[in-house]
Parts: structure tokens; sequence; C-alpha cells
């Protein structure tokens, strides 16, 4: 159910955006493009390192924490990352190989946010569904919404209730990040339909913490 709101509200968005952090943002989609892969260590360390600390979703953030940071992101990550490297590999390709929409590949994207979820939870004890969502949109930035606390707020604001027709099939899912996902779809279809504009995931964030500035 989408408020009456969005359509001003996403004008206004368009004539006042601004493009604060774009510089940051390009240099880790660059990161991941020219390394997409999971097979070398150093590799690997710096892209969790790096996405994860900008984005204040750091894997370091854990139960029970007792190693140094270095020693767990090269003994614990690093090892875990690599014994899973290649289905994650294979996941990612094949999403970055879609020409469909994210409507079209919803249950890929869902079931490879949740395998990657799943795999940080082994490592820290803890729901890292916001982390694997960052990390997974830097590496398909056309197929994964960035969940976290600031865009759960502001969706939650403008679509009340998550239409989950979107999920009709898919079974394999983190909830929390699926019913988010579900905002985020209709939100995007509602853009569509008025504006004729098929947004893509980092222009929906966008405006959605401009909505919170916005509301200050």
């Amino acid at each position: 159910m989408i408020t009456k709101e969005i359509e001003n509200l996403y004008n206004d968005y368009l004539s006042q955006s601004d493009s604060r952090w774009e510089y940051g943002n390009r240099i880790l989609y660059r990161m991941c493009k020219e390394e997409p892969k999971h097979k070398e260590i150093d590799v690997i360390v710096g892209k969790v390192w790096l996405i994860g600390r900008s984005y204040a979703a750091a894997i370091e953030r854990r139960k029970n924490a007792v190693d140094d940071n270095d020693d767990f992101y090269y003994d614990v990550v690093a090892s875990k990352m690599l014994e899973i490297g290649s289905e994650l590999d294979d996941r990612i390709t094949r999403l970055q190989e879609s020409t469909g929409h994210i409507v079209d590949d919803v249950k890929e994207i869902l079931s490879t946010h949740k395998f990657l979820t799943d795999t940080f939870g082994k490592m820290t004890g803890l729901k890292k569904r916001s982390l694997a969502s960052k990390y997974l949109h830097f590496h398909c930035p056309e197929k994964f919404f960035i969940y976290d606390s600031r865009a759960i707020k502001s969706i939650g604001k403008l679509v009340k209730i998550p239409d989950k027709k979107f999920l009709v099939n898919v079974s394999d899912y983190d909830h929390e990040y699926g019913y988010f996902v579900c905002r985020m779809l209709e939100l995007q279809e509602y853009l569509y339909e008025k504006l004729g504009t098929y947004e893509m995931p980092r222009s929906i964030d966008s405006f959605l913490l401009w909505t919170l500035r916005k509301k200050k």
C-alpha cells in the first residue's frame, strides 16, 4: 500500500538531490567490478573490510569476540569466503548476466542474500543481513536493494504494508529482507507507473535517505 505523498516527494527529490558520497561509492563499485571473484585472500578481506566499514556494517562486530580483528579477517572471514567462493561467484555471475528486472530475478536474489547472510552468521553468531545486502549490492548494483535501519524507517513510512505478491514461489529467503524487498519493489513499480522511470536500487536508496533528512 503506497502513501499518496510519494509522487510529490519524489519530484522534490529530483529537483534538490545532491551527489554526496558519489565519489566514495564509485570506488567501491569499481573495486567489485575489477575484482568480482572470491579466490584470493587479500581481495576477499579488502572487499569485506572496505564495504563493511564504509557502510557501518563491519563484520568484526560479532558475538563473543576474543581474537584480534586482523586475525579474524584472515583466519575466519577469508577462510569461510574461500570455502563458499565458487558458489557465491556462480550466483553473482548469473545475476550479473541476467537482463531481467529485479522482480524477474527475485527468487535468485533472495536466495543469494540468504546464502551470504547465513555464511556471515556462521562467522559472527549474528544476523548480518545488512552487510550481506550491501556487499551483494556493490557486486550487482542493478539487483540488490540496500537494507539498513535508515532505509527500513523511510520505506516503512512510504509503503505501509508490503505486498507479498513478489514472494510467490519464493521459499528460501531471509524474511526481514524479503519483506523489505517487497516494499522496495512496490515503490519501484509505483515510480515506473506514475513517472515512467525505472529507478535502480542506488537511486531509490538515495531517495529514502533524502526523505529522512527532509523530515527532520
